[in-house]
């Protein structure tokens, strides 16, 4: 016989072997002890973890010859010919290739023959959710009242897309992802039955990386024990094997990051690129490892519930001390996006290198939290240049640099240069900053209005206005340069500039 992959090899055969769906197999053993067998069942879960195994094995024990406590003996007729796939009494059917009303048309004629050998016909159908609809309402009525001797037991990754009709005929079992703890010490007994040696670094690695799938861990066992034949199975021989990098790489480019060396971080993802590794792959592995950093702060550096070794837990335990957890869940959520963009990229080396920039340049979203600390940045920034000016203004004032325009609220000689004036308008005062900011934004059109052209070209060029938040009743010029300082004692310009103003504005 052939070479068979392990995952085939090492199939459970009995419901004892079936590892990390205990509750569900209890519940099973327990209908099989009692009698209380059902005519439908469906198993819901992801790929690898063990819903057409667990359905075989039920169809083993309920038409075994001498039951163990529930498990089936796999010596009897009926077992040896189940296992070798040769009995009439299975009948497994893959509903992704044969879904249509044809093919549950011959189901239904068959099954109104009772089994000539056994108890019970099962019939095992897989992705049950690939189904037409017309196939569906055609099994529909078997389904309900099926004969005596008949069970269905319907396989599917996606139950969400069976109709209501389906799913309130059938006993329904959730078999969830299984551990990576279980995962590992399945495949140490399966490396000790094969005589292999394995780091533990490597199979444990391997464990997490089927991400609750038995099947794939095994598979990906099988692949790496077949390149590297005859020796020890190393931490870097699989990770060679599977195409990706070492975590310390992974927490260079968190470091790159976090200092917003752009530069850095695209070189680093080039070389992983030159070494052979895929574009997803390296964005996935990357998601990863931002994904066990943040569970490892969030739970406060315990190891324990991601199945580290105490190196990794310290190298996580180095890296988090120097970011946040908002900033973990930000470069999460923009890699997580990067991933579903590359799934329809045309050129996915592109669509990463935009999402690693995304990384280093904060200010880009205004999800990210730094985004919010640049602004604050800038904001400060702008505060230090404006207490710069106001320094300046203030040194205007003293040398004599300066001019003011005084406002209604001053007497009158002030406000128009003529003392006791009975036909002064009353004029609102001056509002800022709102109003001020209208003024500067429109300073040089304002000043072209003056009657002489040179005063205006002067005070518009050499001349900028100012205020004071404690003093909204007055509007100051600065002037930067000390010859033009004669326009402060220059009682006709005033007149005539807060003339122009109160025609334009409105305030005086």
């Amino acid at each position: 016989m052939g070479y068979q992959a392990l995952y085939r090899k090492y199939r459970p055969q009995t419901f004892e072997d079936v590892k990390g769906q205990d509750v569900i197999i209890r519940t099973l053993r327990n209908q099989i002890r009692t009698g209380r067998i059902g005519h439908a069942y469906l198993f819901c879960g992801s790929r690898g973890t063990g819903k057409t195994t667990v359905a075989k094995i039920f169809a083993k024990a309920i038409n075994c010859e001498n039951l163990q406590d529930g498990d089936p003996c796999l010596t009897c007729r009926s077992c040896r010919a189940i296992a070798d796939g040769a009995s009439m009494n299975v009948i497994e059917m893959d509903a992704a290739s044969r879904n249509s009303v044809d093919d549950f048309r011959q189901i239904i004629d068959e099954i109104a023959y009772p089994p000539a050998d056994g108890r019970y016909k099962v019939y095992i159908i897989d992705e049950v959710h690939m189904l037409s609809g017309a196939a569906f309402n055609a099994f529909l009525k078997t389904l309900e009242e099926p004969p005596a001797y008949a069970v269905f037991i319907l396989a599917t990754t996606d139950p969400q897309k069976l109709p209501d009709t389906i799913l309130s005929r059938c006993q329904r079992y959730d078999f969830h992802r299984i551990s990576s703890d279980v995962i590992e010490k399945r495949l140490q007994e399966v490396l000790a039955q094969e005589q292999i040696e394995a780091e533990e670094k490597a199979v444990r690695y391997i464990a997490r990386k089927a991400e609750g799938g038995m099947r794939d861990a095994l598979s990906i066992m099988d692949q790496c024990v077949s390149f590297y034949t005859g020796g020890r199975l190393t931490y870097e021989q699989v990770l060679d094997v599977l195409g990706t990098a070492p975590r310390t790489q992974y927490a260079v480019m968190l470091s790159q990051t976090l200092q917003f060396d752009c530069s850095g971080l695209l070189t680093t993802f080039d070389s992983l690129l030159m070494s052979g590794r895929d574009t997803r792959q390296i964005i996935g592995d990357f998601t990863w490892y931002l994904r066990d950093l943040l569970l490892f702060k969030a739970s406060g550096g315990t190891a324990e519930s991601l199945n580290l070794t105490d190196e990794d837990a310290e190298e996580l335990l180095k890296a988090g001390k120097n970011v946040s957890e908002d900033r973990l869940m930000y470069l999460i959520a923009v890699l997580s996006e990067v991933a579903g963009d590359l799934r329809n990229a045309s050129n996915p080396r592109i669509t990463a290198e935009v999402g690693l920039i995304r990384l280093c340049r904060p200010e880009t979203s205004g999800a990210d939290p730094l985004a919010a600390s640049a602004r604050l940045d800038e904001v400060a920034q702008q505060t230090a240049g404006l207490s710069e000016r106001l320094k300046r203004v203030e040194e205007a004032i003293r040398d004599g640099r300066m001019i003011a325009a005084p406002g209604a609220g001053q007497d009158g000689e002030k406000a128009s240069g003529k003392a006791g004036d009975a036909d002064r308008r009353e004029v609102p005062k001056l509002v800022a900053p709102e109003l001020f900011s209208r003024i500067q934004g429109q300073w040089k059109n304002t000043l072209q209005a003056m009657k002489d052209p040179g005063t205006g070209s002067i005070m518009a060029n050499l001349a900028e206005p100012w205020y004071n938040s404690s003093d909204q009743e007055t509007l100051y010029v600065a002037f930067d340069d000390d010859w033009v300082k004669a326009y402060r004692d220059n009682q006709k310009v005033k007149e005539e500039f807060q003339d122009i103003l109160e025609a334009k504005y409105g305030v005086r």
